[in-house]
């Protein structure tokens, strides 16, 4: 959450990438609200812009924590926020 980071810095490495989303969805219920919409906007933003990507790194497991996170109300403004965010982030690791 914040800023999106210095485009020079950071990577995207699929298995990691599959067991964060594995260990955040382990127990769903522990994240706090902030966690939560920080991943849900993460992940919408990368099914959106890099489907085949989602689908390759995070396949069904991507998807079905897209559903459950969704079910979740979140601040429509901050939502967008963390989106712009997170999209900027993946543009340059994708």
């Amino acid at each position: 959450m914040g800023d999106a980071r210095d485009p020079r810095r950071g990577y995207l490495e699929p298995t990691s990438v599959a067991a964060a989303l594995d260990e955040a969805l382990g127990d769903i219920d522990a994240l706090e609200t902030t966690e939560r919409e920080c991943l849900v906007a993460w992940l919408s933003g990368f099914r959106h812009h890099w489907p085949d990507s989602f689908d390759a790194i995070l396949g069904r497991k991507g998807e079905l924590a897209l559903e459950c996170l969704e079910t979740r109300p979140v601040d429509p403004n901050r939502y967008l926020k963390l989106r712009r965010i997170a999209i900027e982030n993946l543009a340059v690791l994708v």
